[in-house]
């Protein structure tokens, strides 16, 4: 893109909790954000632009997509569902997605993934390395592993650049307990679409969607290596709030947490 074009980013799902608190920090000139949901907030800024639409219903995502240099894929179920609501929804209308990425000639996609397409993983397994296999704890962390496995089709066959970010805890500000290792703050979510908008390596990358957080759980390393270097620390957000350091979260528990729950069944409406 030459300084004398027009950055394109759509955004699906934009009208959700992460897109809300991206937005606002996207904002720039010689950008056009160009927002999609089912719905179009009433307190939409007008600086934008909006599509109603929904990524299952053919054609929804031609005209937000036509000409743009990037998609981040939010747009999905963010919790356990029953199996077809999955399916609909987090499988097939992300296919839906980078296939309409794709035939739009869109270069880049931002994926949303999650921790739970690795539920069943420790904080030492996952320090251990830089890319977990999945080990999906629900219905949901399996849609998220389907949906990191079409990224690298797509990114093959095509010459696409594809990252699946494993979101950990987005929040605007750091909880308790296991938060304290897997938050993800808005303005680190931000710089990671920044990252990927300006990423020129074709294939398909999988980095985790963490802030740099003083338990050090993660690996930092894949997303450094595609130009994604988080700033905040849920450890110093913390200590500088409450005036004291919270405490160590344990790490002899599963990545899961609460999901694996069997108040949580497999396929239940939560």
């Amino acid at each position: 893109m030459s300084n004398e074009e027009t950055q394109v980013v759509a955004i699906t799902g934009a009208a959700g909790r992460i897109g809300r608190a991206i937005t606002p920090l996207l904002r720039r000139p010689g950008r056009e954000l160009r927002l999609l949901d089912r719905e179009v907030p009433a307190d939409r800024d007008e600086r934008d632009r909006w599509f109603a639409g929904d990524i299952t219903e053919p054609g929804a995502l031609d005209e937000a997509f036509r000409g743009a240099d990037l998609v981040v894929h939010l747009a999905a179920h963010p919790w356990e569902r029953p199996w077809p609501e999955i399916v609909a929804v987090n499988i097939d209308g992300t296919q839906r997605t980078l296939e309409a990425a794709h035939v739009a000639g869109v270069p880049r996609v931002l994926f949303a993934s999650s921790i739970h397409a690795v539920g069943y993983a420790t904080p030492a397994e996952a320090a251990a390395v830089d890319e977990l296999h999945p080990r999906p704890d629900t219905f949901y962390g399996m849609s998220k592993a389907a949906g990191e496995a079409l990224g690298s089709v797509y990114a093959d066959r095509f010459g696409m650049t594809v990252v699946s970010a494993r979101i950990c805890a987005f929040s605007p500000d750091v909880a308790g307990g296991h938060s304290v290792a897997l938050w993800l703050s808005p303005a680190d979510a931000a710089r990671l679409v920044e990252a990927v908008a300006a990423l020129d390596r074709p294939g398909h990358h999988v980095v985790w969607g963490v802030s740099d957080n003083g338990p050090g759980w993660f690996p930092l390393g894949p997303g450094h290596a595609i130009g994604f270097h988080p700033q905040d620390d849920a450890v110093r957000r913390a200590t500088e709030r409450d005036g004291v350091a919270p405490p160590e979260p344990e790490r002899d528990r599963i990545l899961a947490g609460i999901f694996a729950d069997e108040d949580h069944p497999l396929g239940g409406e939560w």
